[in-house]
């Protein structure tokens, strides 16, 4: 297996509320700008950004996925096709890569060009359709070009009564052909994108540090110069997302709020009561975690709970508050236990600048990221950019079991 890894600048200028990462598909090499998240592991590309009629080394299908997250869905063909990383002596080629060409979208990837999932394989999955495009007379029986309407809800329908297979995602083909190890590590500045001027231009943005990250594939602990201090280790407790078990969330010196199990009847679906998600911009708290905290945010300043409130009424226009109403001084910062790889506990914390981040998707405003459980969600939260800010993370998926998410401060 190579000993090299690959080191990829990445940028919140066009996800804006994620990092994304250029990546160069087909034989032509376009680059594409995709969204990096860990609780997700397709590798999924919009029209916009990769013609397979112009990709000498595309080859089509009978496989299409359709997927949802929290917040959108999509649904299109797989494909498989030539995906490079890096430039130079530092480039890495991988052919035959499955990668999906949304069609049918209710998502919103803002200025980013699709996805590219660092889950595990579970997560990765598609339906055949060859049998029902063979009923039907096409021929040959390929998802390539589209051969279904536009309707998302009844492609939906139609997906779930094929069978469903097994999509190998990039980085785990990566690894297995022996390209990369079996580890990766992120670069976290903050959670949502700097902006410091009204109409600022992706020239700007791009130009900013607080946007700038780096994606170093097949490399961890021995990237020394892109942090510093010890790295705690964090135990991964399923492979269907990034899981952990979080033992308590405590408010500033408060008292801990312990953290309640995932019900029996949610392990199946959901692994664990937390999952990492770098696709998530907000830390979102199970109900009565939220509840928990933000009593004791008002206990710490009765004022605090009725600034939220009304950044929520303002979110709801895609509006923050003004960055002269929130004094990160005045807002405790959360500490959140989890069980560590040696059975213990890691302690991440969480400062005010990090959750309520000024300048954030608009110059002069501020955003608070930490959210309540999602409708129809296990009582589960889902660990976000916030808590990750400011760190060097370690997904390192040797460790015997199931693996190790490793944190320690960032280098400047």
């Amino acid at each position: 297996m190579s000993g090299r890894t690959v080191e990829l600048r990445t940028t919140l200028a066009y996800a804006q509320g994620a990092y994304s990462v250029g990546i160069k598909l087909g034989s032509q090499q376009r680059l594409a700008n995709l969204l990096l998240d860990t609780g997700s592991s397709s590798l999924v590309v919009l029209p916009h950004a990769y013609d397979p009629d112009a990709d000498a080394a595309h080859g089509p299908t009978s496989l299409a996925q359709t997927i949802s997250y929290g917040q959108g869905s999509w649904a299109g063909p797989v494909l498989h096709s030539q995906v490079t990383l890096g430039d130079g002596q530092h480039e890495r080629v991988i052919g035959a890569t499955p990668l999906a060409l949304v069609e049918t979208a209710a998502q919103n990837f803002r200025n980013a060009d699709g996805l590219f999932g660092l889950a595990y394989r579970g997560l990765d999955s598609a339906y055949d359709f060859q049998q029902y495009l063979t009923s039907r007379g096409t021929q040959p029986a390929s998802t390539w070009p589209w051969p279904f309407d536009g309707d998302l809800q009844a492609f939906h329908a139609l997906a779930r009564q094929q069978p469903r297979v097994s999509v190998t995602p990039c980085f785990t083909a990566l690894e297995e052909e022996g390209v990369l190890a079996n580890v990766y590590a992120m670069v976290i500045r903050r959670a949502l994108v700097h902006v410091l001027r009204e109409r600022a231009t992706a020239t700007q943005l791009l130009a900013d540090p607080l946007n700038s990250g780096m994606l170093v594939l097949g490399g961890g602990e021995q990237c020394q110069s892109l942090y510093h201090g010890a790295l705690q280790s964090i135990r991964i407790v399923h492979d269907l997302y990034y899981n952990a078990r979080l033992i308590a969330v405590q408010v500033g010196a408060g008292a801990r709020i312990i953290a309640p199990a995932l019900a029996e009847k949610d392990v199946a679906r959901a692994g664990s009561n937390a999952i990492f998600d770098t696709g998530s911009s907000f830390v979102i708290l199970q109900q009565q975690i939220y509840d928990a905290v933000i009593a004791a945010f008002r206990e710490h300043d009765p004022a605090l709970p009725a600034l939220i409130e009304r950044f929520q009424q303002a979110f709801r226009n895609e509006e923050g508050l003004p960055n002269s109403q929130i004094e990160h001084r005045a807002w405790p910062e959360l500490h959140f236990i989890l069980e560590s790889s040696s059975g213990g506990e890691a302690i991440l914390r969480c400062d005010p600048e990090d959750y309520w981040p000024h300048n954030a998707l608009k110059a002069g405003q501020s955003v608070f990221l930490l959210m309540s459980q999602l409708p129809n969600w296990p009582d589960q939260s889902i660990l976000g950019l916030p808590l990750l800010a400011g760190r060097y993370c370690v997904f390192d998926r040797r460790i015997h079991g199931l693996g190790a998410l490793k944190v320690a401060r960032a280098r400047a």
